[in-house]
């Protein structure tokens, strides 16, 4: 697989004098990744300082997640991790059959039937009516292909390759 980790968020301020940390929310599970006890990294992807912490209690409204760990709490405390990521690391095992983590299709080539290559994925983006891959080409400009069936025809992860079907006017 790819990356060990996921990102969930990063640390945008502190919310209150408890050291409360306001996170701008980059995960669909925050309910599940901040429950009581459960281990994340604080990471400063500049300096690579790397910091465990366990989640107290968390709230959510809007993009944001409001988050108390049990090793921050002061206000003064929690700004020192303003600018920082919050990581947690993957556990693939809840995963159904045919389901990946947004970043490990981050990089795959994308080729079509012929297995041409297309293009790597460069960002998975959510629309409301699916989820979309932008794919890079070089000296071309990205292209868009919807995450479904009728255009993806295989992913394989670990060789880092999506196959999919090229259809008039996608290109």
């Amino acid at each position: 697989m790819t990356h060990k980790y996921l990102i969930l968020g990063f640390v945008v301020d502190a919310f209150s004098l408890d050291g409360t940390l306001k996170i701008i929310s980059k995960t669909n599970f925050a309910k599940q990744r901040y429950k009581k006890g459960n281990a994340v990294l604080l990471v400063n992807a500049k300096s690579g300082e790397q910091v465990t912490v366990h989640a107290v209690s968390f709230r959510q409204n809007g993009l944001f997640d409001f988050v108390k760990f049990e090793e921050i709490n002061t206000n003064d405390e929690a700004l020192k991790y303003k600018g920082f990521e919050v990581r947690a690391e993957k556990d693939y095992s809840h995963l159904a059959k045919e389901t990946y983590y947004f970043d490990d299709l981050i990089g795959c080539q994308v080729v079509n039937e012929q297995r041409e290559v297309l293009g790597v994925v460069k960002e998975v983006e959510e629309f409301p009516a699916q989820l979309t891959l932008r794919v890079a080409r070089k000296n071309q400009k990205d292209f868009f292909v919807p995450f479904i069936k009728v255009f993806i025809r295989n992913v394989d992860i670990d060789k880092k390759l999506i196959e999919i079907n090229v259809i008039e006017g996608l290109l």
